[in-house]
């Protein structure tokens, strides 16, 4: 695999019709940067099989991590019904190496990621073993205030739980940012016009150098209201 630890890795995490769209374009403008846009939450199925092999490694297979052969747990007179022979480690690569062919363009690109809104239902807790997968991780969670006008956007204006569940998803966020404020920003929609707040968000990812108030403001004069 290659070598990415130099790499930054940046995550854009939101709910729908939050400007997340914009964010991404604006983290783009930053030299040899890779910020994809959704996946339709498949790496949160990824993060959720990582996640339940690190459960059953750990609780149910004889020499967890580095498993036993069928051999010894059979000697051992262990129950073999949870007997598996894949290494942790082997796979966490793998998963390393999936998720970074999947972002890293090319060998030039050192900032990469991608943006997502579905983190309901908690899922918003896997972007922790995203980050042990990928220690250099920051996010960034971006909502929006107005969740009134957010409910009535095309994302969500037939949805009649919309208010209910736009208020739950900024709670769940919110929650998570406060539980990980070393490694996560947190922003809205209204203070992506803050010129201070945008240069925060390059501060945070270590790319205050590449904040070009120029290359910003063509994006920003996207009708973002509508």
């Amino acid at each position: 695999m290659e070598n990415i630890e130099n790499d930054k890795i940046v995550l854009i995490c939101a709910t729908g019709r939050s400007g997340s769209t914009t964010l991404q374009r604006i983290i783009n403008t930053i030299p040899n940067s890779n910020i994809c846009g959704e996946n339709f939450g498949a790496i949160n199925s990824l993060l959720d099989f990582y996640v339940k092999l690190n459960v059953s490694s750990i609780h149910y297979v004889p020499g967890h991590y580095n498993p036993d052969s069928y051999e010894e747990v059979i000697n051992k007179n262990v129950k073999p019904a949870w007997y598996n022979s894949y290494k942790m480690s082997e796979i966490e690569n793998k998963l390393r190496e999936t998720i970074t062919t999947m972002f890293k363009k090319d060998s030039n690109t050192n900032l990469w990621g991608f943006k997502e809104i579905r983190y309901e239902n908690k899922k918003v807790k896997f972007l922790n073993f995203f980050k042990k997968l990928f220690p250099q991780t920051k996010v960034i969670i971006q909502i929006r205030e107005n969740i009134t006008a957010q409910s009535q956007s095309s994302w969500h204006k037939k949805d009649k739980n919309a208010i209910p569940y736009l208020r739950n998803m900024n709670k769940e966020l919110w929650d998570f940012y406060n539980e990980n404020k070393d490694w996560c920003y947190f922003t809205t929609f209204e203070r992506m016009f803050d010129k201070n707040n945008l240069v925060n968000i390059f501060s945070f990812i270590d790319c205050r150098e590449n904040y070009h108030e120029q290359n910003v403001e063509s994006i920003l004069k996207n009708n973002l209201k509508d």
